[in-house]
């Protein structure tokens, strides 16, 4: 298995997957939030995507300090979306 990479040691290419990643994953989010009539996460999610793709290009080949905030806060939000969607667990 491949050790992790920070942005900084990811090639040009790695770091378009990871932001397209990303990207789609937020998209994904949005339509699932506004499935469940929660419209604000949608938005939130659905806005994020565009930023992040809007900014792809410069984000891949030069301002990594942007690209990994951008990056961190759309992970953060997919997960507390998971987090929201799977709710209390029964055993």
């Amino acid at each position: 298995m491949e050790a992790a990479k920070t942005l900084a040691e990811m090639t040009v290419i790695e770091r378009r997957e990871l932001i397209d990643f990303v990207a789609s994953a937020l998209e994904g989010t949005s339509k699932e939030a506004r499935v469940h009539g929660d419209q604000q996460s949608a938005l939130n999610s659905y806005n994020l995507a565009l930023a992040i793709r809007g900014s792809a290009a410069e984000l891949a080949t030069g301002d990594l300090r942007s690209a990994e905030l951008l990056l961190q806060q759309g992970i953060s939000l997919v997960a507390a979306s998971l987090s929201r969607s799977q709710g209390p667990q029964l055993h």
